[in-house]
């Protein structure tokens, strides 16, 4: 078999059954489906229970475990070489899995794949501005790559996949209950290269609690912490140490990282103010006399030339030189 779909849900029979309506009407038909019922306690058992298909296989887990957990399940279930996500609340144009099948096969470089997506709402409305924010956030990205250890390159649902590169890098972590996408794809790319397909194939249904600012906190302080533990694990697990790294970035920054992240326990850091004059030439003084194993800058109107300094340097971007991209809410907060 060539494709297995995954779902993974929780309290989400709002949606569901028009989430799986757009799998089942794909173009490409020979796949299986597998949604794995993350313990709800609304009416998503019943929803499952009445799909007829034969191609989908339902798995009902009796305790709400997270979605990285309940997302595990139903890839190692899986039979496809190839896997779709396909999040519950969200709908596949209809050629989708025809399109992408065949863009990941043109290229063997390639380990997984996403699609330009389109924002829509439920039944609470978001404002068009918000819309259109979150469009851009997915669909503007190039250059892949250059996101390893910066954001999430494409949209978790409309992610398309190698199991055997899923099994490579050890599947979600269930460490993160939001980040988990993010976190995949980072160590995803230790394997091949992460693309898109220049075309909406799927549509991503925006939430306004999801849009709430206690949210937002939520999720920039996983997204900062997957980064900052996958340049730990990924860049310097030969270490016998923890990484002594240097932030480079606002004092917002600094703020966020000693309030959220510092007691996490992956690296040992220190700081720099990214406006004070000469303070790049002295982060890198700091890593020549081996005081830093790798320093890491936070987006700032200076962050070209001061990447442009430290790679004529000598240092490479994505081995001991990481841009991260700080969240405006990091910035508002």
């Amino acid at each position: 078999m060539e494709i297995s779909v995954v779902t993974a849900v929780y309290n989400g029979d709002e949606y569901l059954g028009e989430s799986i309506e757009s799998i089942l009407k794909q173009t490409f038909r020979d796949f299986e489906y597998i949604i794995v019922n993350d313990g709800s306690n609304d009416q998503t058992k019943e929803i499952l229970d009445n799909v007829t298909d034969p191609r989908v296989k339902v798995i009902h887990l009796e305790k709400n475990s997270g979605a990285a957990n309940a997302l595990n399940v139903g890839v190692n279930e899986a039979k496809g070489k190839w896997i779709a996500l396909q999040d519950a609340d969200d709908i596949s144009i209809v050629h989708r899995l025809e399109k992408q099948l065949q863009y990941i096969k043109s290229d063997s470089k390639l380990v997984a794949v996403g699609s330009l997506i389109k924002c829509i709402t439920g039944n609470t409305q978001v404002d068009k501005k918000s819309l259109e924010r979150e469009e851009t956030f997915f669909n503007s990205k190039e250059q892949f790559r250059n996101y390893q250890f910066s954001s999430t390159p494409i949209c978790h649902g409309s992610g398309f996949f190698l199991k055997k590169a899923f099994k490579i890098i050890g599947g979600y972590d269930p460490k993160f209950n939001i980040a988990y996408d993010c976190n995949l794809w980072t160590r995803m790319f230790e394997v091949g290269e992460i693309s898109r397909v220049p075309e909406v194939l799927y549509k991503y249904r925006v939430h306004g609690n999801s849009l709430s600012h206690s949210n937002r906190i939520k999720r920039s302080k996983e997204l900062i912490l997957s980064i900052f533990k996958s340049i730990s694990e990924l860049r310097f697990k030969h270490l016998k140490t923890k990484p002594n790294l240097l932030l480079f970035g606002t004092v917002r920054t600094f703020e966020f990282y000693k309030k959220h992240i510092e007691h996490e326990n992956h690296y040992l850091m220190v700081s720099l103010p990214d406006r004070e004059p000469g303070n790049v030439k002295k982060a890198y003084s700091l890593y020549c006399s081996n005081k830093l194993d790798g320093i890491i800058i936070g987006s700032n109107r200076n962050i070209g030339r001061q990447l442009r300094f430290l790679e004529r340097k000598g240092l490479s971007l994505g081995n001991n030189l990481f841009r991260i991209l700080i969240p405006r809410t990091i910035q508002e907060e």
